[in-house]
């Protein structure tokens, strides 16, 4: 049986998801996971109770919040 990938493995996937816990690897405070699943589609599988958001979506989701250093913060 091979080892489950790590999240920051995971992120170079666009198709893999990531839970709360895995965007607590990454190093988002509780706070931030939470602004990601609300700015995110969240995905409920029936029957799985963790909701997960999909890679693609969170690096969407990072790169419209990265400031580019031209355009003010806020």
């Amino acid at each position: 049986m091979s080892a489950r990938p790590s999240a920051a493995e995971r992120l170079q996937n666009p198709n893999a998801f990531l839970s709360r816990t895995d965007l607590r690897e990454l190093g988002l405070e509780r706070r931030a996971v939470d602004a990601v699943f609300r700015a995110c589609d969240v995905v409920v599988l029936p029957g799985y109770a963790r909701p997960l958001v999909r890679v693609e979506d969170y690096r969407e989701l990072l790169a419209r919040s990265t400031h580019d250093g031209r355009t003010r913060v806020r």
